[in-house]
């Protein structure tokens, strides 16, 4: 029996690290991808959204059927599909068209959808109550690990192929998917609980739509500027079927005798707050994409290379997400999630206002370790530990898909939100650029705020702290005349330094607001968390009180 849970949690690790990295690692191929197919990048980023999309929308589907049909079943059908989906993908990079990439990445996507939730499920089955925290915590760090180093292995594998040979991002999930699928022989299924009743094919529908709905409307909604944005019709059309489908898919679900969502999840206070925890976590996650950028500011290190600096960050939420499951099982998942927030507080504090103070390796470090630490802490174990020990055991696999979805709205919200703060503090790059340039003496002669002006200094919004000043010049060209401009721009190399500096803070400024952000959200799931506690659930009790309980009924 050892060896089955052994060779199950292996075949379960293996899926969700798939399932997982595949959300991050085209997004360093997003433009070559798009550019091999002639595409702009509106529509490009389509690769990413959609997959987004049909992942978050089917993972409660999935997590009912592995319910009803079994864990190991569904799981290998998902694999199956997500290997066909990755070989279609990889496929277009030699024949075939931009629109059936798409068709191929939501292929993909829908595969994935039936790895993480039913991965998590069967772990959570086959571990006994007193190791449940330890294996769970082990699969949440697999998780936690692929989400952040997604982009990074991304970028790897496009410098081992080339750039021109992208489709091998996808072709390298075929093998490890055929892999699996030929080690789940080896493994009895699952036993599960019978169902009786039919499948909840209209509330899957209406489910799918309402969440895909309100998914795509957020990737699309400018937070900083929401009253235009909201009005967009990528927006609002979108937000209206969501108000109008979301509350219709309830009342059916409600009187549902099976239902594919059960509305006792948000009903219940308990359940409830674990599920606004597990948004709150999806939000903080995705605030930690932005990171290899401000390790290229702190660092002063060239674009790109900052994605290396992410490899810290999961070798310390690695490290953390094992141990949480161990302390999951002797302190309670309340404690070591209030723990994790705690951290995530500490973390984001640190790089927001000491980090960008210090501008050194060791000031990031320290802060990467506290949030590495948080990230380990909140993302696998807890949660899943206090999501299974509330519902009963014939849903926990759509009671963890639920949890996965609310994690993936969080996801969704969280990049749109957090690259206002950077925007924002890039708008002021012209006017404290400007004053460097004056308070070093260059004078700079009037300059006629046209239509071209103003697009030559918004492109300074997109330099870094390399090329700043090389961006500098050629803004400078286009805006003074000849000869002046030739003068100014002598100038400006004698205070290079300045100019680092001045891109640096300014952007910085972006960056603590984006830090305190995330702390406030941490704050708020650590109050989610404590209402939690309060409730007096199951949760609140520890491994070992659970067992004896359960040996002296």
């Amino acid at each position: 029996m050892k060896k089955q849970n052994t060779i199950l949690l292996l075949l379960f690790i293996f899926g969700i690290f798939m399932g997982a990295i595949d959300s991050g690692i085209v997004s360093p191929a997003r433009l070559i991808i798009g550019n091999s197919f002639g595409i702009d990048q509106s529509l490009g980023i389509w690769m990413i959204t959609l997959y987004t999309l049909i992942y978050a929308a089917s993972m409660p589907i999935m997590g009912k059927l592995g319910d009803r049909r079994g864990y190991k079943k569904i799981f290998i059908i998902g694999i199956t599909v997500f290997g066909i989906g990755s070989f279609l993908s990889g496929m277009n990079n030699f024949f075939g068209n931009f629109w059936l990439f798409l068709i191929a990445r939501s292929i993909q996507a829908l595969g994935a959808g039936g790895m993480v939730p039913i991965a998590t499920t069967a772990v959570s089955k086959i571990f006994p109550e007193e190791k449940k925290g330890t294996a769970l915590g082990i699969v949440g760090g697999v998780y936690g690990i692929a989400t952040i180093v997604g982009p990074t292995i991304g970028s790897f594998i496009l410098s081992i192929a080339g750039t021109d040979k992208w489709g091998w991002l996808f072709f390298i999930n075929v093998p490890i998917s055929i892999f699996v699928i030929l080690l789940s022989l080896k493994v009895k299924e699952i036993e599960i609980e019978k169902a009786s009743k039919k499948l909840d094919i209209t509330g899957s529908i209406l489910l799918a739509v309402s969440i895909g709905s309100l998914m795509y409307a957020l990737t699309n909604l400018d937070f900083f500027n929401l009253s235009n944005s909201i009005r967009d019709l990528n927006v609002y059309p979108f937000l209206i079927a969501f108000a109008a489908l979301f509350p219709l898919m309830l009342l059916f679900e409600s009187k549902n005798e099976d239902p594919v969502f059960n509305t006792k999840f948000l009903t219940n206070p308990n359940t409830f707050f674990i599920m606004m925890t597990a948004l709150v976590v999806g939000i903080g996650m995705m605030g930690l994409i932005f990171i290899p950028q401000f390790a290229e500011n702190i660092l002063k290190i060239p674009a790109g290379t900052g994605g290396y600096v992410v490899t810290l960050l999961a070798i310390f939420s690695g490290i953390a997400a094992p141990l949480s499951g161990i302390l999951v099982d002797k302190r309670g998942a309340v404690f070591v999630m209030s723990i994790g927030f705690v951290f995530n507080i500490a973390g984001a504090l640190f790089l927001g206002y000491v980090t960008t103070y210090m501008l050194n390796f060791t000031g990031l470090l320290i802060g990467l370790l506290m949030m590495g630490i948080g990230i380990g802490f909140t993302l696998g174990a807890p949660l899943n530990y206090m999501i299974l020990n509330s519902v009963d055991s014939k849903n926990s696999a759509s009671a963890l898909a639920n949890l996965s979805l609310m994690r993936s709205i969080g996801i969704t919200v969280a990049p749109n939100v957090m690259v206002g703060f950077l925007v924002q503090a890039g708008k002021k790059l012209q006017t404290n650029l400007t004053q460097t340039l004056s308070g070093a003496g260059i004078k700079i002669p009037p300059i006629k705020m046209d239509a071209q002006s103003a697009n030559a200094f918004s492109s300074l919004q997109n330099a870094d702290v390399t090329n700043i000043v090389t961006k500098l010049e050629d803004v400078l060209n286009k805006v003074i005349p000849f000869p002046l401009n030739k003068l100014v721009v002598n100038d400006v190399q004698g205070v290079k330094d300045k100019i680092q500096q001045t891109f640096q803070s300014t952007i910085n400024v972006g960056y603590t607001e984006m830090f305190l952000t995330t702390a406030i959200i941490s704050l708020i799931g650590l109050i989610f968390v404590l209402m939690v506690g309060k409730l007096k659930s199951p949760v609140v009790t520890n491994a070992k009180e659970i067992l004896e309980e359960k040996i002296q009924d």
